[in-house]
């Protein structure tokens, strides 16, 4: 199994809905209750990719099965230069390595 990783484009952000709604729905690390819109997640795409931090898509076979971006930990001061990094991988595809290829990637690109 090939796992690519690559820049995501505001095209990928329906797979990144798709992947996401399920962590939403029936998982606990979100902190969302409702799945966001395809135009919310467009817009927080945007608004992590305007500030020049890393937004990743994982690839098996062509297809998005996986995600990652780091943003801004919190607006104070104190924490200006911190950032944090999310990651989302497809439901049923755990323990594929998927989510290991992912993490310090952003980091590390930029």
């Amino acid at each position: 199994m090939s796992i690519h990783i690559r820049d995501a484009v505001e095209a990928d952000m329906a797979a990144a809905l798709e992947i996401y709604t399920p962590h939403v729905l029936h998982g606990l690390s979100t902190f969302e209750e409702v799945p966001p819109s395809l135009d919310e997640m467009v817009e927080r795409y945007a608004k992590i990719t305007d500030l020049g931090l890393p937004y990743l898509i994982a690839e098996l076979d062509g297809k998005p099965v996986g995600y990652a971006y780091a943003t801004t930990y919190r607006p104070r001061a104190a924490y200006r230069h911190t950032i944090e990094d999310s990651i989302y991988v497809a439901s049923g595809l755990g323990s594929n390595g998927i989510g290991q290829a992912l993490p310090a990637k952003p980091i590390a690109l930029r």
